[in-house]
């Protein structure tokens, strides 16, 4: 016997046991037996929030590179259905009107924080409610159920694969864990019965993937990556549907994703049971720069020097920052021109920090292409401004110990002065740090990304997710997602 049919011999002959209830089966029961009134204001308040802040990403990236490709094509490719693709009103099947909004809403990386659980986690259940509510002629209140579903049950897979992964750190956990979620939002919207939940969970285990390298190369399929979790939750959900079958143990069997993708065992069903407590909408976060939520930190760090001490770009010598000890983060290489200048700025901790202390301000209309080309001095100061792998290379006075959870920078500047300045990150691990008079001016701020805001419609839009719980027909909530709300 050779030696790889001896291995694959001992795996069959010590299978683990899958006698017991599967834990797509009890996430399955969560999705489809919570009732609406089971579920707290606390988090009714909490969706209504998110979803105003997921809609004014869609804005943000209704026209950022790549997005009339992706449109162009899926119309090319796609049946007429009942799923609207945001701002065109163009109807396409729903895996493709909801694989377009998605793609729209991560496209400038503004969308959610889930900073327990690492995930974007929004960008992929808010398309697939609302086509699917749309679709179904559901009502706010239960769309909102459907996402707040559809957060909770990625969160519980996500939490303890985070926890648990040793290895492969260049998977993308978003789209990887995210797309379980999207089939809970469907399959509650879309009236599934129990074993054919089951099955769309089993049928989207075929599908689940995602990794950095696209991040690494700074390409647009970085922005796709949950659309395609979406599409396929989506094309899941109606394929269970019609009677396909999907495996059941997807979590916990031997060729499971927890022990394929943390090569570890996979955890307690038992955990999976647990009432929630809060919701996992409850926990996520409003992003505040659209950039990745790593060096957020140091941006607000540069954002508090720029303030105190008036300093301007020709002031500045050089800038260190600090992220984590050993350095060599994702967003730690220097700024590059010569890959799509929207990417590069928006995973590059140097290009942050330099626009921060440049501009006095981190505003979504400083990363479209055109703005970034044009912005030669933050470039420039980008350039000068470089990682620092170990803390005590900083040599910061007023810092002598690096704090666990902190960022920091120095300023050198042309005078011979230093300015140094410590950012804890748990600040944008808060829920609560943006209340929702915060997140409508986010909201009018993704709009101007496309120009002069009319405002009469972006407060017609506010006053709508304000009361999307009380909304009796989803599609009235969609025709109001017009390119209009710009003049």
């Amino acid at each position: 016997m050779s030696k790889q049919s001896e291995k694959n011999y001992k795996i069959l002959n010590h299978l683990p046991d899958m006698t017991g209830r599967s834990i797509s089966r009890i996430l399955s029961e969560l999705t489809l037996n919570t009732l609406n009134a089971d579920i707290p204001e606390s988090s009714y308040a909490a969706a209504t929030k998110m979803l105003l802040d997921t809609i004014a990403c869609a804005y943000a990236g209704m026209h950022a590179p790549g997005i009339a490709e992706i449109v162009d094509l899926e119309e090319e490719l796609s049946a007429k259905g009942n799923g609207t693709v945001f701002f065109n009103g163009k109807k396409l099947a729903l895996p493709s009107a909801a694989f377009c909004n998605a793609a729209m809403i991560h496209a400038m990386d503004f969308d959610n924080n889930y900073p327990e659980a690492d995930i974007h986690i929004l960008s992929i259940v808010v398309p697939i409610a609302l086509v699917c509510a749309e679709a179904e002629r559901q009502n706010g209140l239960d769309c909102l159920s459907s996402i707040i579903l559809g957060v909770e049950t990625a969160a519980r897979i996500a939490k303890p694969y985070i926890a648990a992964k040793r290895q492969h750190s260049y998977f993308l956990t978003t789209s990887l864990v995210g797309g379980w979620g999207g089939v809970a939002t469907a399959a509650r919207l879309r009236g599934l019965t129990l074993e054919e939940t089951v099955n769309a969970m089993g049928i989207y285990y075929a599908h689940t993937c995602g990794n950095r390298q696209a991040l690494l190369e700074k390409t647009l399929t970085k922005r796709i990556q949950p659309a395609i979790a979406a599409k396929a939750a989506l094309y899941s959900v109606m394929l269970a549907q019609k009677g396909f079958t999907g495996s059941e143990h997807v979590f916990e069997g031997p060729g499971g994703f927890y022990r394929c993708y943390t090569q570890d065992s996979p955890p307690e069903a038992e955990i999976f049971r647990v009432p929630p407590k809060p919701f996992g909408i409850e926990e996520l976060v409003v992003k505040q720069f659209p950039t990745c939520g790593i060096h957020h930190a140091c941006i607000a760090s540069a954002l508090q020097l720029k303030r105190e001490y008036g300093i301007q770009y020709k002031d500045i010598e050089r800038v260190e920052f600090f992220l984590q000890e050993g350095g060599g983060t994702l967003v730690s290489m220097p700024f590059r021109e010569d890959s799509i200048p929207q990417i590069a700025a928006q995973f590059c901790a140097p290009y942050a920090i330099a626009l921060a202390l440049n501009k006095g301000e981190v505003h979504i209309r400083d990363f479209s292409n055109e703005a970034i080309t044009r912005d030669r001095n933050t470039i420039d100061l980008a350039k000068r401004t470089i990682e620092c792998t170990c803390f005590a290379d900083m040599r910061l006075k007023d810092y002598p110990a690096v704090k666990a959870g902190c960022r920091y920078i120095k300023v050198c500047l042309r005078n011979n002065k230093i300015l140094s300045h410590e950012y804890s990150s748990a600040n944008f691990c808060d829920a609560s740090a943006m209340d929702m008079l915060r997140v409508e001016d986010k909201f009018r701020q993704c709009l101007s990304m496309n120009g002069e805001i009319c405002l009469t419609t972006a407060s017609k839009i506010i006053e709508a997710v304000k009361d999307f719980q009380k909304t009796e027909n989803i599609s009235e909530f969609v025709s109001l997602l017009k390119s209009e709300a710009t003049i």
